[in-house]
């Protein structure tokens, strides 16, 4: 009998699915501080995370509280100093950083013992409010994560086109085959019609923060908290009110920018830098899918099997190149079943052509009558692939981040792991999270 396994995930919808991150560490950080404009949405807009809604809308405070700042001290020098800080040029340039969400966890396999993986991450943002223009790039290191351009005639990400009601009115058809829609009938029609699309803003609720903000200020709810030291840093506080709860801004003492904005909830936004500058073309060009590594844009992926095979060490060896087992038993387990499976990955939008290659499934446990693996008793699966991109549809796209150095496994859930040996993608799902680890330590090469 042939089995397949199928793991579809959308670039668009990957930050629902995987919590991906490679994409959007301030909103995790922000959301699992229970923010609840995470969960908002501009209307019209699909297939974009909550965690961009709460990673814009922090940004958006900074900036509001930095441009409409009326508040004064003495003589009001404060606001003018802050506004001229950030200069008066047509285009918003913010930095921030903050700490990536829980990425998962690494294993050292020898030990068992476990690491929490801490990573930086930043988000860049150029807006033209005048143009209708937003560009919002997210790194980790050096590497470009997630890479989105709004633009009056519609969005745009590595992966091709951000499909949103506007797109979809005007490409009724093609809305269809890509089986993307804005009605739950799912029914686009056949004739293209005009949908307004609002002008992309610094986040999908900014309306919401900025009236929030003018009405605190103006009715002389936002007030001077204090001074003091953000890490050595003499800085001024503000206090305000939102829809959401209390905020505060820190104030570098001396070049008046906005330096930390955090909210009553417990979420802190870091602004490493903000300003405003002159229009260049190329802060808005359009996201390549070159920017990205190619397994970022994987959104299909299959593993079928293809082929029984011995259950014996140099027969899987002879009928998958590269192949690693964990022996003919696993911590009192038997080896049960073994499989050549036949791996297929595509790409969002044919960014890439489809990648195929040969992998290995070893089961062991105990089979039911149907001639498959118990799951009511003790079992263990192992997945092999020659590539990470070729493991996506064996779960890597779970895999945060780079691969998990030599000797360890990543973890993120229940009792699933991911492992590289000699250059080979190691997907393992067990019972227990002993049984995990019993079978990540007993990994070899089959030859």
């Amino acid at each position: 009998m042939t089995t397949t396994q199928d793991v579809w995930t959308d670039p668009d919808l990957r930050p629902l699915l995987l919590e991906k991150p490679e994409l959007l560490a301030i909103a995790d950080a922000l959301a699992q501080a229970d923010v609840d404009t995470a969960r908002r949405r501009r209307p019209g807009l699909l297939l974009r995370a909550s965690r961009l809604v709460v990673v814009a809308a922090a940004l958006a405070a900074v900036v509001a509280v930095a441009l409409i700042a009326p508040w004064t001290r003495s003589g009001g020098s404060l606001s003018d100093l802050a506004l001229a800080a950030i200069g008066s040029q047509p285009i918003l340039h913010v930095i921030a950083e903050t700490q990536a969400p829980a990425g998962g966890q690494l294993v050292d396999i020898k030990t068992g013992q476990v690491q929490q993986i801490n990573r930086q991450q930043q988000e860049e943002i150029w807006f033209d409010a005048a143009k209708g223009l937003k560009r919002d790039t997210v790194r980790v290191g050096s590497a470009i994560v997630h890479d989105t351009l709004e633009t009056p005639r519609g969005g745009y990400t590595p992966g091709g086109i951000v499909y949103d009601c506007a797109w979809i009115a005007a490409h009724t058809i093609q809305a269809t085959k890509a089986r993307v829609s804005c009605n739950f009938s799912g029914d686009n029609g056949t004739t293209p019609h005009f949908v307004p699309r609002p002008k992309p803003t610094l986040n999908p609720g900014l309306a919401g923060f900025v009236d929030g903000y003018r009405q605190a200020l103006a009715s002389g709810q936002a007030r001077a908290a204090g001074s003091g030291q953000l890490e050595g840093r003499p800085v001024d506080w503000l206090e305000f009110k939102t829809a959401d709860g209390n905020e505060r801004v820190a104030l570098d003492h001396t070049t008046h920018k906005p330096v930390l904005l955090e909210g009553d909830s417990g979420w802190r936004l870091r602004i490493t830098s903000i300003e405003t500058i002159p229009f260049a073309a190329a802060d808005f060009r359009r996201p390549t899918a070159d920017e990205l590594p190619e397994r970022a844009l994987a959104s299909f992926g299959r593993a079928s099997d293809e082929e029984s095979l011995p259950l014996e060490r140099n027969a899987i060896a002879d009928a998958v190149p590269g192949a690693v087992w964990a022996g003919a038993s696993v911590d009192g387990l038997a080896l049960a079943k073994a499989d050549r499976q036949s791996l297929l990955t595509t790409f969002a939008n044919h960014v890439r052509p489809p990648a195929t290659g040969t992998g290995l499934k070893l089961e062991y446990g105990t089979l039911n009558a149907s001639g498959r693996i118990d799951v009511s008793q003790p079992h263990l699966r192992i997945q092999a692939a020659p590539s990470r991109v070729l493991a996506f549809g064996n779960m890597w796209g779970f895999v945060r981040g780079d691969d998990p150095p030599a000797g360890s496994l990543y973890t993120s859930g229940p009792p699933i792991g991911f492992t590289v040996v000699g250059g080979t993608y190691v997907t393992i799902q067990a019972s227990s999270a002993e049984l995990l680890l019993a079978a990540a330590r007993a990994l070899a090469p089959a030859r």
